[in-house]
């Protein structure tokens, strides 16, 4: 070693320790604690509208289920079913009570879609008189309107329809 060479001073380079990823930053802390909240709530809302809508999974397996064998009990059946997930839908209101011609309106005005407006006009007539033949193209009509209507009706909070 030559004592005047000043390269032969230097000593090897030293790497830095690695930086450590624990603990956290406060910052990271912050942002798990609302990605939690966050995921808490939504988890909640998810579950909140999944049993909220379970009358209308019912209905809609309900109406699958309707007897085939007379269109005359068919029709009775199927506005039965209709009157029951309107009081599963809006419990305030009394649609047990209502003639078939307000039930009808109230359909009508609870949905944006113009609904069940081809009935023809001796539909009240159908629900009660044994000899009158009920058509199954009518029938089946029906049904696919009250499909729609159990799957898009409208919440309670923009129902306009106020029975007296």
């Amino acid at each position: 070693m030559n004592p005047s060479d000043p390269l032969a001073r230097l000593k090897d380079i030293h790497l830095p320790d690695a930086v450590s990823w624990w603990p956290l930053a406060i910052g990271w802390w912050i942002v798990a604690i609302i990605a939690i909240v966050a995921i808490y709530f939504a988890v909640q809302f998810g579950l909140n509208q999944y049993f909220n809508q379970r009358y209308r999974r019912q209905a809609l397996v309900a109406l699958k289920n309707l007897p085939n064998s007379d269109q005359h009990r068919r029709l009775i059946a199927l506005f039965s079913l209709l009157k029951q997930v309107a009081t599963s839908a809006y419990p305030q209101q009394n649609f047990a009570s209502l003639n078939n011609r307000e039930f009808i309106q109230f359909l009508q005005s609870s949905c944006s879609k113009p609904l069940f407006t081809d009935i023809p006009a001796n539909w009240e007539q159908l629900f009660y008189a044994q000899n009158q033949s009920v058509t199954s193209d009518l029938v089946d009509q029906l049904i696919t309107q009250s499909r729609y209507w159990i799957k898009h009706h409208h919440p309670i909070a923009k129902l306009a329809y106020k029975p007296c």
